[in-house]
């Protein structure tokens, strides 16, 4: 039978359906990808407040005992308040806000970091907001908080989400998204009245840019032998080991001891 004239105009043929490119996303997460610390510091952090809020006289000791008094720090030479005031809070609002932002960063960076990765930049970024905190902020005002830790975690994902942009999607708008958040909070920080400690939130961002871009993982796919199927196997890409870097870390610790010490001797009366 003779075909129709119309059988073989373009536009009667059967085409086949145009395949889209994969998008880029990295592996969904499983149970082997539990952020343990990022629950235990949450955990140390909420238990800590709890105890605060259910006993007055437990808080008023907490807190002149542990706050970041840089009178105290300076003349007194009580040097670990920089670390223990990373686990004290304000308010409800302050630690509600400090472990919401620290689970939903560290669900997902923790897993590909490692837990020994993850609490390096967590707490000497946080310690690099502290130290600012004490030699920028105001000398006769206490700070409490894990905020500098946070920002430090901020800083770490940033990093990592730059240098990793062909394995997720949409990396500039999370990117945009979170230096907006991190700009409105530091605006809000400046602001006549505000009582946010900004050079907390400025130092533990730029500790954790620094330990970041040196100690975070990099990841090549060229390691991998077959798709991962959680973000602990897209760690075993890894091309970038902890153990090269102790000499860094060395000399960030010594960098931040170095800004204490002089900080602390010019704030000295």
């Amino acid at each position: 039978m003779k075909a129709a004239p119309e059988d073989n105009h373009p536009l009667y043929q059967k085409t086949q359906p145009v395949r889209q490119p994969p998008r880029r996303q990295r592996p969904p997460r499983s149970p082997q990808d539990r952020p343990i610390l990022t629950w235990i510091l949450i955990a140390v952090n909420a238990l800590i407040f709890l105890a605060r809020y259910l006993s007055p006289q437990l808080d008023v000791q907490l807190f002149v005992s542990g706050a970041l008094y840089p009178r105290e720090v300076v003349e007194g030479g009580e040097v670990y308040r920089l670390l223990t005031a990373m686990f004290l809070h304000g308010s409800v609002g302050h630690i509600f806000f400090n472990m919401y932002a620290l689970h939903i960063v560290g669900s997902g960076l923790e897993p590909v970091f490692g837990r020994l990765r993850f609490a390096l930049i967590y707490l000497l970024g946080g310690l690099a907001g502290s130290v600012m905190s004490l030699a920028l902020g105001d000398y006769a005002v206490p700070s409490v908080g894990a905020s500098g830790a946070v920002f430090a975690i901020f800083a770490a994902e940033a990093v990592h989400l730059y240098r990793h942009r062909w394995l997720y999607a949409n990396v500039q708008g999370r990117l945009r998204h979170m230096v907006f958040l991190i700009a409105m909070n530091l605006f809000i920080g400046f602001l006549p009245g505000s009582r946010i400690d900004n050079w907390g939130h400025i130092g533990g961002m730029l500790g954790g840019l620094a330990l970041a871009w040196r100690i975070a993982p990099r990841l090549d796919p060229r390691r991998l032998t077959a798709p991962p199927k959680n973000l602990r196997e897209l760690a075993k890409a890894d091309v970038n080991p902890l153990r090269l870097h102790l000499p860094a870390l060395v000399i960030y610790g010594l960098a931040l001891a170095a800004v204490l010490v002089l900080s602390m001797s010019l704030l000295a009366p």
